[in-house]
C-alpha cells in the first residue's frame, strides 16, 4: 500500500508539472518530449558511467586478491555515492556534448 501512495504522489507531481508548464508557462509539448528524450539519454549515459566506474573500482580489488594470503573485500564498493556520481557524470557529459 505504501508503494502505491508513493507512485500516486509522483504521478500527481509529474502531471502538475506538465500542466503548469503547458498551461501557465506556455511551454510546448514537443519541447516536453525532447526534454524526456534528453533525460532518458542522460540516464543511459549515467548507467554506462556506472558500469565503467564499477569495473575501474573492482579491478584493483581483484588484483590484490590474486596475491597469496591477501583478502580485500568488495563491500567498500557498495556505496550509493558511486551511483549518484555516475548519474552526475552522465548528465554533465550529455550537457557538454550539447554545448560543444
Amino acid at each position: 500500500m505504501r508503494g502505491l501512495s508513493l507512485i500516486a504522489a509522483l504521478g500527481l507531481t509529474c502531471l502538475a508539472g506538465y500542466l503548469l508548464g503547458t498551461r501557465r508557462l506556455g511551454l510546448s509539448r514537443a519541447g516536453f518530449r525532447a526534454a524526456v528524450a534528453a533525460t532518458l539519454e542522460a540516464i543511459g549515459l549515467g548507467v554506462l558511467f556506472f558500469a565503467v566506474n564499477l569495473v575501474v573500482a573492482v579491478l584493483p580489488v581483484l588484483v590484490s586478491r590474486a596475491e597469496p594470503g591477501r583478502f580485500v573485500s568488495f563491500y567498500g564498493l557498495d556505496h550509493v555515492t558511486i551511483a549518484a556520481v555516475s548519474l552526475l557524470q552522465g548528465l554533465v557529459f550529455r550537457w557538454w556534448r550539447d554545448r560543444g
